[in-house]
């Protein structure tokens, strides 16, 4: 039984897209040592965040309690601790400004809390808020661009 040309080609084709398929799954998208430890930031982010959420009081979520400030703690130091383990240069630089970030947030809890205590009702925002609110923005734009580089 002899094969038409066609048929040669046609096969042709489809084992060098497979090749090609296995190719891009196994060699050209492997994860590189260094986002698998942007990949252990970020999941720690996120496990800490849920945990943190978890632990939010019922009188007022916006404001965390004294109790609470461990759980920031523990996170702001586990950043601290992952970004450290990260050897590029790039992903590394992003991974610790985001553990400082996180870090100086933490140290504004207490003063977050002092002044939302003396808030009256109807008269601007306290400072604080703001400036947490600019550190909440770095954190987020670079865990998204930690994100987005290992994805």
């Amino acid at each position: 039984m002899r094969l038409d040309r066609r048929w040669w080609v046609a096969i042709g084709v489809v084992v060098i897209a497979a090749v090609a398929v296995v190719l891009s799954n196994t060699v050209f998208n492997r994860t590189s040592e260094d986002c698998k430890q942007v990949q252990a930031f970020l999941e720690f982010n996120k496990s800490q965040g849920d945990l943190i959420d978890s632990k939010a009081s019922d009188s007022d979520p916006a404001v965390p309690t004294v109790a609470e400030d461990a759980v920031y703690q523990q996170w702001a130091d586990g950043l601290a601790q992952r970004a450290q383990e990260i050897n590029d240069p790039n992903l590394a630089s992003t991974a610790i400004q985001v553990a400082h970030a996180a870090s100086q947030f933490v140290a504004m809890l207490p003063r977050m809390r002092i002044e939302a205590e003396n808030h009256k009702p109807g008269t601007p925002a306290p400072p604080v808020y703001f400036e947490m609110t600019m550190l909440n923005k770095r954190i987020t734009d670079g865990l998204t661009e930690l994100s987005d580089a290992c994805d």
